[in-house]
């Protein structure tokens, strides 16, 4: 793109009242980072944080009091936290870091059948170099099977295992028993990684008492910058680096570190952690009347994870007998952003893995929409959400063809 086109990029109209409502997907960056990032660089802190001069010295210092920080919020020593890219890499580098050490020990991971596709993907990449792979079942509310897992890690004791399982979902929402996962786990012998992409920033979390041996993050899920995030590990021992470099990161991740990335995040998290709890029941009661509301609206709908804990404000709905894609196309009109699922298969998804793996038959699972909102004013959120739905629904006779919201017989 030209510099003219990049300016025009962010020249984007976004109307006043529209409606956000893929915050699982990506949050906005919080006021508190966008205006630290101004003072940071409105100041020219700009240096490598390796550099022995001054302010590289100095640069270096102030990421090592944010991965203290956000050690103290999470509730781990600072030596636990890998600094990266995000959940993506902190993903790849677990499993890279568990098949390399015992690829020659019949390693075996149990995973949650309704993993993020980050996991399923690694998980069949190393498939093909020999890791075994068993998935564990779900109830239907969306949690765990966790006699299923305590009846494969009887089975399998003795060996390296890998237990894999979200401690949110990231397209219902719902919190697993994570400390109650880990006692089984441990009781085992095995290791538990945690997908907590959706869980910190979302909701309190605290790393030690969750006993977990890994968990990744990724900043823009909570406000911080895209391209920044970290990987928890317990023990470095037994983990390799993906990247090779200069020696960042106690050896573990070489490269420059994103500095201005790592301090969004310090200051993101705290920032959150001044607001869990506060109207929770409100925010709960907001989300129970829209769902209520979009049922008796719609007639059926189906609520994924509506009996099980879920974080605030988020809904992974199935519209069944509505066309969800021009129902999406319907509402951006209305500046109303909703998104199919899982915002890195949204494009390409027809059936959602998670809703077949939870036993729904393929006409709910063909039909879903994530909605997932900002707490802060939430019910003022739902309710154009809900007078936007009822309007692509009643103007679908005169919407274009191509892109009107029809229902199916």
């Amino acid at each position: 793109m030209t510099y003219k086109e990049n300016l025009e990029v962010f020249d984007m109209d976004i109307a006043v009242d529209a409606v956000y409502a893929d915050v699982c997907g990506s949050a906005p960056v919080s006021m508190g980072v966008s205006n630290m990032l101004q003072a940071l660089f409105s100041t020219r802190q700009c240096a490598n944080p390796n550099a022995n001069h001054a302010l590289g010295v100095q640069l270096l210092e102030r990421v090592e009091r944010a991965r203290g920080s956000i050690a103290s919020l999470l509730n781990v020593d600072a030596d636990c936290l890998i600094f990266n890219s995000g959940s993506s890499e902190g993903c790849a580098q677990v499993f890279h870091g568990f098949f390399e050490r015992y690829k020659h020990e019949q390693p075996l991971v149990l995973y949650s059948a309704i993993e993020h596709a980050c996991t399923l993907q690694n998980i069949n990449r190393y498939s093909l170099e020999g890791l075994q792979a068993i998935a564990i079942g779900h109830q239907m509310n969306g949690l765990l099977d966790t006699e299923q897992l305590e009846q494969l890690l009887r089975a399998h004791v003795g060996r390296p295992t890998l237990v894999c399982v979200m401690a949110v979902h990231n397209e219902t929402g719902v919190i697993q028993p994570i400390e109650d996962i880990a006692r089984h786990v441990k009781a085992a012998g095995g290791w538990l990684f945690s997908d907590m992409t959706q869980a910190i920033g979302k909701i309190p979390v605290d790393l030690h008492a969750s006993g977990v041996d890994f968990a990744i993050a990724s900043g823009h899920k909570f406000g911080a910058l895209p391209g920044a995030g970290f990987l928890y590990a317990r023990s470095r021992y037994g983990l390799s680096p993906l990247i090779v470099g200069g020696g960042q990161e106690g050896g573990l991740r070489g490269g420059t570190q994103n500095y201005p990335g790592i301090l969004s995040i310090e200051t993101a998290l705290q920032e959150k952690q001044h607001t869990y709890g506060i109207g929770k029941v409100a925010v709960q009661q907001s989300r129970e009347t829209f769902e209520r509301t979009l049922q008796a609206m719609l007639g059926e709908v189906v609520v994924i994870g509506q009996q099980a804990p879920r974080v605030p404000c988020v809904s992974f709905v199935a519209l069944p007998g509505v066309n969800t894609k021009k129902l999406q196309w319907a509402l951006n009109t209305q500046s109303i952003y909703i998104t199919g699922g899982s915002a890195c298969s949204d494009k390409q998804r027809s059936l959602s893995n998670t809703v077949i793996q939870l036993g729904y038959p393929d006409r709910i699972a063909g039909a879903t929409v994530r909605i997932s909102i900002a707490e802060a004013q939430c019910q003022l959120a739902y309710e154009r959400i809900l007078a936007g739905i009822a309007q692509a629904l009643k103007l679908s006779s005169t919407v274009p063809a191509a892109h009107a919201v029809t229902h199916v017989s």
